[in-house]
């Protein structure tokens, strides 16, 4: 299997295809996608080791060697992404970033970021600037991240990215 092999099982699956498993909240267990960081000051504390992990994992039930996890923050849990694009929502706050991540055989093969907006009840593609500081994504980010949507249960994708004022692009992805 390769990694556009990959990319487009994902986007030619449906819902119905995955087994979600919610690791965070009362009575749920940990999802084993972890991330440690050393810090030596963290938060006015010395020599802290940090831990997150990824909020949820799904199995492709046609195929268990294809899994992918998602929820894990992009730099610290407090950092937001305070762009136009990523506030024009009914709740104005910044959006924060998450790794979405596609496993194959249990082994990491695929990381791509989506920014999670209007307090967490969507999730955008991250874009590019160009020199006049239009933003854009390639096509089949768009793909992926609107499949997401779907997964998770997002019904208002379309909506929100309209409101992101982003384009769609025809560049290469993933490179």
């Amino acid at each position: 299997m390769t990694l556009i092999d990959l990319i487009d099982t994902f986007l030619n699956s449906s819902k119905d295809d995955w087994y979600q498993i919610s690791t965070w909240g009362y009575g749920s267990g940990p999802s084993y996608r972890n991330k440690f960081q050393f810090f030596e000051a963290y938060r006015g504390t010395e020599n802290v080791l940090h831990h997150s992990e990824h909020s949820n994992t799904a199995s492709f039930k046609p195929n268990l060697s294809i899994t992918i996890a998602w929820g894990l923050s992009i730099g610290d849990e407090e950092d937001v992404i305070d762009r136009s694009w990523a506030k024009n929502n009914p709740n104005p706050e910044p959006g924060k970033g998450h790794y979405l991540d596609f496993f194959y055989n249990n082994s990491l093969v695929f990381r791509t970021s989506y920014c999670s907006v209007d307090g967490g009840r969507c999730e955008i593609p991250f874009p590019t600037y160009d020199i006049s500081q239009n933003v854009s994504v390639p096509q089949k980010y768009y793909e992926v991240i609107k499949k997401f949507n779907e997964l998770v249960g997002t019904s208002f994708f379309d909506a929100y990215f309209t409101r992101t004022g982003i384009t769609i692009n025809s560049e290469e992805w993933p490179e």
